[in-house]
C-alpha cells in the first residue's frame, strides 16, 4: 500500500471515529435524556455530525483547500450521508421497536453507518476529493507524487 493511500485511510478512520463520537453523543442525549423518538434523535444526530465530517475529510484528510463544488462534492457527500441516514434510521426504528433501549438504538445507528463506511472512503478518495496526482501515486508501478514518500 502506498504512503498517500495509507495516510488518507488513517485520516478518514480518525475523522470517522470523531464523527461516531459526536453522532452517538447527540443520539444518546436526544433519545435517553430528552426523550425524543428514536428516529428523530437519529436524524438530528446524523445531521449535526455530517457537516464537520465533510469539512474535516475535505481539508484534513484530502488536503483540499480550493473552492467547494456544490455538484461535484457537497451534494454527492450529502446524498451518501442521506443514504446512511436512511439505513441507520431503519435500523434505529427496528431496534427501538424490538428492544426499546438506548444501547440497542445506539448499536443500530453504528451498524447502519458501518455498512457504508468502506464505500464512502472509496467515493471520497476516487471521486469527490480525488486528485489525479494522488491516484497516479497510488496505482501499481507508479511513482509517488511530488513531495510524497513511499512507505517501504
Amino acid at each position: 500500500m502506498k504512503w498517500g493511500l495509507l495516510r488518507r485511510l488513517v485520516g478518514y478512520s480518525t475523522v470517522s471515529a470523531g464523527t461516531v463520537v459526536v453522532t452517538q453523543a447527540v443520539l444518546v442525549v436526544a433519545y435517553a435524556v430528552l426523550g425524543w423518538p428514536a428516529v428523530v434523535a437519529n436524524v438530528v444526530a446524523v445531521c449535526v455530525a455530517a457537516g464537520p465530517a465533510y469539512y474535516a475529510n475535505r481539508r484534513w484528510v484530502w488536503s483540499r483547500t480550493d473552492r467547494h463544488s456544490l455538484t461535484g462534492e457537497i451534494l454527492p457527500f450529502w446524498a451518501y450521508s442521506l443514504a446512511g441516514l436512511g439505513i441507520s434510521s431503519l435500523a434505529v426504528a427496528l431496534a427501538d421497536r424490538w428492544w426499546q433501549t438506548t444501547v440497542g438504538v445506539s448499536a443500530a445507528n453504528l451498524v447502519g453507518f458501518g455498512v457504508l463506511w468502506a464505500g464512502k472512503f472509496v467515493l471520497l478518495d476516487r471521486v469527490l476529493f480525488a486528485r489525479p496526482e494522488a491516484q497516479a501515486a497510488d496505482g501499481p508501478g507508479s511513482r509517488p507524487a511530488a513531495g510524497s514518500r513511499e512507505l517501504r
